[in-house]
């Protein structure tokens, strides 16, 4: 008996070897990609994106005026960044919701005390997203504990985390190999979407409305202006819009930003394959100059404003 013991016991101990070196070559060049494919996960093998805007965000220059939002914004302001060396532009897209642009607009005011103005461009949706099981794990969750960013985050909003997606999944060498191994990632992102819950918020702008308060707040800490817009929003939404906007008035950024729900810029549906971002000849740098000025020709994003020549060879990516 003690004999079939320690046989079983040596069997396991080896196949935990097994496992633990096969998971070890999984986040290792060149065998990550082999062992992807051999494990049907190429489909897990992307970087999320967001780790470059953060590294961006705290190296020092002397830009003092920060641009940052989602991926609309991203199209709209990212190639003018050359031409406007006063401004860095940060924009990421919906998914890194309003946390993460509060935790991206703080490294960069940290490195950047010289700081006077700081333009967060949202679609209204963007500020209604909560904590899925969809995006907002890989792009929003991740995110925060890699960058080591998740303390300065509201004891809420790290409750709401740990509540849709567990205390497991927010430790630091848990989202390491989520993030570098494409199996783990595979099996995680599956677990996770069969046993995690989506947070549920209180009303449609509960996460956003925080943090949208509290970047203001920093922003007057750190001597600087916090201007909230909209992304241009298809025409298609016009009437979910108008509901919006009803909720929008019982937060507390509507006393901060009135005018927020009332200055969204409307385009032809046409404009947009996606209903989001601009494709076709509205995505041409020359179309986007002109919608830049149609959206935004009387505010302080606009002033003083380079754009890119027409004739610039750009597409957006």
């Amino acid at each position: 008996m003690k004999k079939l013991f320690w046989k079983c016991a040596l069997f396991c101990f080896i196949i935990t070897a097994l496992c633990a070196f096969f998971l070890f070559l999984s986040v290792k060049e060149p065998f990550r990609p082999m062992i992807a494919r051999l494990t049907s996960c190429e489909d897990f093998m992307d970087e999320s994106g967001m780790l470059p805007g953060f590294e961006k965000a705290g190296q020092q220059d002397q830009t003092t005026q920060l641009v940052t939002g989602d991926s609309i914004c991203r199209q709209l302001f990212a190639p003018l960044e050359q031409y406007n060396p006063e401004k860095r532009v940060l924009a990421t897209n919906a998914a890194l919701m309003m946390p993460g642009q509060y935790l991206l607009a703080r490294e960069y005011l940290q490195s950047h005390p010289e700081t006077t103005d700081v333009f967060l461009v949202m679609h209204p949706l963007t500020l209604t997203r909560t904590f899925d099981l969809e995006w907002g794990y890989r792009y929003a969750a991740m995110t925060y504990v890699e960058t080591d960013t998740l303390q300065y985050l509201d004891e809420s909003t790290r409750n709401a985390m740990e509540g849709a997606y567990g205390a497991f999944f927010l430790r630091k060498d848990t989202v390491w190999m989520i993030e570098n191994s494409p199996i783990c990632r595979k099996l995680g992102l599956n677990y996770m979407n069969t046993h995690g819950k989506p947070y549920e918020q209180s009303h449609s702008f509960e996460i956003a409305d925080l943090y949208v308060v509290r970047l203001y707040n920093l922003c007057r800490e750190n001597g600087a202006r916090l201007h909230l817009y909209s992304s241009p929003v298809a025409e298609y939404y016009r009437e979910e819009m108008a509901v919006l906007a009803v909720e929008y008035q019982e937060t507390r950024m509507s006393s901060l930003f009135p005018d927020y729900m009332e200055d969204i810029w409307y385009y032809p549906d046409e404009w947009t394959e996606d209903l989001s971002h601009f494709s076709g000849e509205y995505a041409q740098r020359e179309r986007l100059n002109e919608i830049i000025e149609q959206a935004y020709g009387q505010t302080p994003l606009w002033e003083g404003l380079d754009v890119v020549p027409s004739d610039a060879d750009y597409t957006y990516k």
